[in-house]
């Protein structure tokens, strides 16, 4: 991986921000830092990465049902959004 600073000149982004994506990423096990060598991808097992993609989309959705419960919506209004959604997404 670049150095954080390389990165963050790369994508015209803070140093700080790159570092605290750099430290959730090494955090949750995908990234590997060597001191004085770099950053490293971390070699990952098919169970975990199935892992990650399941819990990365079930965030996802806790997320937009507490957006929608915030604003009044109810459960039955959610899962009618959910389908709307899911159909419009998966009929590209």
């Amino acid at each position: 991986m670049p150095s954080i600073r390389e990165f963050a000149g790369a994508l015209n982004c803070s140093v700080i921000t790159v570092r605290r994506v750099y430290q959730d990423l090494e955090n949750e096990s995908l990234l590997r830092t060597k001191q004085g060598t770099g950053t490293f991808v971390a070699q990952v097992e098919a169970g975990d990465r199935e892992n990650y993609r399941l819990k990365a989309a079930q965030e996802a959705m806790q997320a937009a049902v507490q957006s929608g419960k915030s604003v009044g919506c109810t459960e039955e209004e959610m899962e009618s959004l959910f389908r709307e959604v899911l159909k419009a997404i998966y009929a590209k």
